[in-house]
């Protein structure tokens, strides 16, 4: 990844761009690439300013100018996710011809010393916690030394196409809105008479129609291409002043210009990521929060254009997908159970920020009704607005913002009873009641292991009260959501619980009577006289299910019960639908190594580009086989069959 104004920016030491071609060629030249762990990000950002995230990825390089010339202060063991990390300084200056070096002696030491039997710790950041920096640092050194001796071929060098001269001549007037457009989307570059123009894209979001008319628009203007940013946005380099006028009447022809007010940069440079519409790991639906943000926001009259710094991250679950950790702030999905229902909330978070020697993750957590968090950002921004500290969000947060936070965030945690109203127990652009149920083993959230722990620490809390029932209920539900299940009485719950983890040996049968007795409890119409039961019984039930859970894996398997282990064993084997030999594919693909849920999305997408009835055979692997299937069927598409391969599962789906 690369910085997209790598060679126009005013703030750049130089472009980036050659070292991130002829560092790419270089590590595919060589067949020891391919064993590259999963998730092995490398990025170079031209300046301090660290837009690309260098500090805040596996290997990240940062442009500087040398005595000798230009080069790069080399990071490594950043990363986002759950457990997000910043990166550690490794080379306060390598020569630029050395980068890949760096970059091949990294990866080496990874491929030698890293995990690769738990996928979800195949991180370098893991490999530099374990060993301690030093230890890692030691390491690292002996490889580069010896790649140093074996003196493998330079990469060779090679720019980007890059056009200044347009092929369309000035002399369009200035239309209605040209000053606002350019205060919010035109940069001057480091060349003078030239322009970078930002292309705001809500949510990344563009039509087939639109795209392929912005097509045209950048064969006249710039240099003859669009560039993608880290905030889901399009830039267009090298535009000349003159041509900016005529630039700008042609995005108002695509409707392209920014929408009301050119938009705030918070709205501008908002991320979402596809949250739980399209993921199965999504615990909400982030984007429909986006979206409601959106609309509070414009219709609020606050007036945000001089906070260019702030940024707004949204996360369907923990797994950072969308970035919030370095969001200034930041929201992940979770649910929380209110009496007998889940309700979707985010967590918030501030602070976030990226730059070179300042880059801190978001920090907090407060948690707050999906359906509130709109007015509360309003409420939260219009005090940052008229604040002394204004437009500088990180010096507001130092002064007291944070407590602000808090304090206006206890106004807006309250969720009504659902006989009151379903408002609050649906996610934004969802009309049905929020829930988990439908997940299927081995499909993994941290968002999902969230609210079992909140369930449990529940329980603990409702036994210490004396509410037995309560505890014993909330006991039985806390790992239903690993069965794919969701309870809406507590009589339903023990029920589940009996079916899904007594009946199968997971938790023993001795608890059978307990659970009977508090099943019968809740059924009666008296419920509500306490449930007259030994307390250490109750204990003894939540330690086991906290036993179990300790002994689950990351992909919501456990391990104590073998069968259940995988997609190649016997138990899956059994319910595999049988391959047909005379049914002819239409088309193929291979998506092993893709990571979830990008496996489904690209799966979603040559589905799309096909005829009904036509099938698509696709080739996944272990993660791809727990997801895609669900997802296509859930989808519409007809799943022809799931079969096992030497190295593989290959997967025929019917376009519906």
């Amino acid at each position: 990844m690369a910085c997209p104004d790598a060679g126009v920016c005013t703030r750049e030491a130089f472009d980036v761009s050659p070292h991130v071609i002829a560092l790419t060629e270089f590590m595919l030249s060589d067949p020891a690439s391919f064993r590259l762990p999963r998730k092995y990000k490398i990025a170079f950002s031209g300046c301090p300013g660290d837009c690309i995230g260098a500090t805040v990825n596996d290997l990240g390089f940062i442009a500087k100018q040398g005595e000798g010339g230009p080069g790069f202060a080399v990071y490594v063991g950043g990363g986002m996710g759950p457990h997000a990390r910043v990166a550690q300084l490794l080379e306060e200056f390598v020569p630029a011809h050395e980068a890949h070096l760096v970059a091949e002696a990294v990866k080496r030491v990874f491929d030698k010393n890293g995990n690769r039997k738990n996928k979800s710790r195949a991180r370098l950041r893991y490999l530099v916690e374990e060993r301690g920096f030093d230890g890692f640092k030691e390491l690292y050194s002996s490889e580069l030394t010896q790649l140093r001796e074996e003196s493998p071929a330079k990469p060779e060098m090679r720019h980007l196409p890059h056009r200044t001269t347009p092929t369309q001549a000035a002399g369009f007037e200035q239309a209605e809105g040209f000053v606002s457009w350019c205060r919010a989307n035109v940069g001057a570059q480091k060349q003078s008479g030239y322009y970078l123009v930002h292309v705001p894209l809500f949510l990344g979001e563009i039509s087939v129609d639109t795209l392929e008319r912005l097509a045209d628009v950048v064969e006249t203007y710039g240099e003859g291409m669009v560039r993608a940013t880290p905030s889901q946005n399009l830039v267009i380099r090298s535009v000349l002043g003159t041509t900016l006028p005529g630039l700008h009447r042609a995005f108002a022809a695509l409707k392209m210009t920014g929408g009301r007010k050119n938009r705030s940069p918070v709205l501008r440079e908002m991320i979402a990521c596809t949250g739980a519409s399209t993921c199965k790991l999504g615990i909400c639906l982030s984007q429909g929060l986006a979206e409601a943000i959106r609309d509070e926001l414009e219709h609020s009259e606050l007036d945000l254009q001089d906070a260019t710094l702030l940024r707004l991250h949204i996360n369907g679950c923990p797994n950072s997908c969308g970035h919030h950790p370095i969001g200034s702030i930041a929201l992940f999905g979770a649910a929380r159970r209110i009496g007998d229902r889940l309700v979707p909330h985010y967590v918030l978070q501030l602070g976030g920020r990226l730059g070179e020697g300042r880059t801190r993750l978001a920090e907090g957590k407060e948690v707050l009704p999906a359906r509130n968090v709109p007015v509360f950002l309003i409420e939260f921004l219009r005090v940052f607005r008229e604040s002394e500290q204004y437009p500088d969000f990180d010096s507001f947060l130092d002064s007291g913002g944070r407590e602000q936070a808090t304090r206006i965030a206890a106004q807006y945690k309250n969720v009504p009873p659902f006989a009151q109203g379903t408002r609050h127990y649906c996610d934004w652009g969802e009309n049905e009641p929020f829930s988990l149920a439908g997940r299927g083993p081995g499909e993994c959230s941290a968002g999902v292991f969230d609210l079992i722990e909140v369930d449990l620490a529940s329980a603990r809390q409702a036994l210490e009260e004396g509410k037995t029932l309560a505890a014993a209920e909330l006991a039985s539900r806390a790992l239903l959501v690993t069965q794919g299940e969701e309870a809406h009485t507590a009589a339903e719950a023990f029920d589940l619980f009996e079916k899904h983890f007594l009946r199968t040996g997971l938790v023993d049968d001795s608890f059978q009577d307990l659970i009977a007795e508090a099943r019968n409890r809740a059924a009666r119409l008296n419920g509500n006289k306490p449930f007259d039961v030994d307390v250490r019984r109750i204990s003894f039930l939540i330690d086991a299910v906290e036993s179990l859970y300790e002994n689950m894996d990351p992909s919501l398997r456990f391990k104590a019960v073998p069968q259940r282990c995988g997609p190649t064993c016997a138990c899956l084997k059994e319910a595999q639908l049988v391959a047909s030999d005379d049914v002819a594919v239409d088309r193929e693909a291979d998506f092993r190594g893709v990571t979830c849920p990008l496996n489904y999305v690209k799966t979603k997408l040559l589905l799309e580009q096909m005829n009904r009835g036509q099938v698509l055979s696709v080739l996944l692997d272990e993660t791809g086989i727990r997801s895609v299937p669900d997802s296509a069927a859930n989808a519409g598409h007809e799943v022809l069959s799931k079969q096992e391969e030497v190295d593989g599962w290959r997967v025929l789906i019917r376009r519906a």
